[in-house]
């Protein structure tokens, strides 16, 4: 726990903030031509990645209360 909340809290906080960076940078590069794939590119996968982390911990939570 991290200041009294769940790190499930955390993670999914976390992962909606990076997809939200994600959706951004899709849309810099579709409608105003910028070239930031490679950003993109890693922000996909670290949203992936988090939201994995994110579904783990909050089955944990959910499910057998176990609070991390």
């Amino acid at each position: 726990m991290l200041f009294n909340i769940p790190i499930a809290i955390w993670l999914g906080i976390i992962t909606f903030i990076s997809l939200f960076i994600t959706f951004s940078f899709g849309i810099a590069m579709h409608h105003f031509k910028k070239n930031v794939f490679r950003y993109h590119k890693f922000f996909a996968f670290f949203t992936v990645s988090v939201a994995v982390a994110h579904v783990i911990f909050a089955i944990l939570l959910w499910f057998f209360g176990i609070v991390v």
